[in-house]
């Protein structure tokens, strides 16, 4: 617990002198969270607090660049996921369209590295999306659905499993943002994994 309150002042700090840094800035945003864990697609990545950032710039024609990073635990070794993305995001019909590159890398073992081809369609809070897997990754289909602040998932990954979340933000002080959620995961038979199920709590700041 010590180390969550730590990893929150180091959020408030980071904000507060970026803030100042991005003024003026076009385009250019940031957001910094930590975590009570880094849990992709229902699969824990860190196995405890997890601090993580973004920085991204969006231009008024709907093209976006940006990149994520954050810590993980993993038994090779690695500490440290960073991934660089960059897509496209407008209204097409009706539909809101995001179709975006992603590119994953590890600070460890590089045969962990790989790359997703997205493209997600949202109407009325109703999301689908598809991850069209390179280098190696497997496919990864997802469908959501958002009301009232509460947000509903399942994802569907090839060779891996299939997740369930279920989560509520809500605001904090000080610009604060808050978010709790139940996520499951199912191991698909042979993949050597094991089932997962777990409460994640992150506390973000946007700036």
């Amino acid at each position: 617990m010590e180390h969550l309150f730590q990893k929150l002042a180091l959020i408030l700090v980071l904000a507060m002198a970026s803030t100042v840094s991005f003024a003026g800035v076009d385009g250019l945003s940031g957001h910094g969270a930590v975590s009570s864990d880094y849990v992709f697609r229902g699969i824990s990545q860190n196995d405890g607090e997890a601090l993580s950032g973004s920085l991204d710039w969006d231009h008024k024609s709907g093209v976006y660049a940006g990149v994520w990073a954050s810590e993980i635990d993993y038994a090779d070794g690695s500490s440290l996921e960073h991934d660089i993305y960059m897509g496209w995001a407008g209204k097409v019909g009706g539909f809101n369209l995001d179709v975006a590159y992603i590119d994953y890398n590890y600070n460890g073992d590089m045969n962990l590295d790989g790359s997703e081809i997205m493209v997600s369609g949202e109407l009325k809070g109703l999301r689908l999306s598809y991850y069209t897997g390179r280098d190696n990754y497997e496919d990864y289909m997802e469908v959501g659905y958002s009301l009232m602040g509460v947000g509903l998932s399942y994802g569907m990954w090839d060779n891996i499993g299939d997740n369930f979340k279920v989560s509520k933000g809500f605001k904090l002080p000080r610009g604060l943002e808050g978010d709790i959620a139940y996520v499951n995961f199912s191991a698909e038979n042979g993949s050597s994994l094991k089932d997962e199920h777990q409460i994640v709590l992150s506390v973000s700041k946007s700036f």
